[in-house]
């Protein structure tokens, strides 16, 4: 599943994965992000669930892997 939070002020982007975790569980997540805040915010909130996120830069755009 994709999200795309680009733009997006906290807590906002957060309350959009963690829905999408609570919809699909054990789903890999690919979640887009303009802002470095964000891309910290979600691994923090993989890492509280005892999931794996991994970040890449794409120019100034951060893709963070959550399995």
């Amino acid at each position: 599943m994709e999200i795309d939070v680009r733009g997006l002020s906290c807590p906002e982007p957060v309350l959009m994965v963690m829905d999408a975790m609570d919809e699909n569980p054990g789903e890999r997540l690919v979640v887009q992000s303009d802002a470095a805040h964000t891309r910290d915010n979600l691994v923090k909130l993989a890492q509280t669930e005892g999931r794996k996120a991994t970040v890449s830069e794409h120019g100034r755009i951060y893709e963070i892997v959550i399995e």
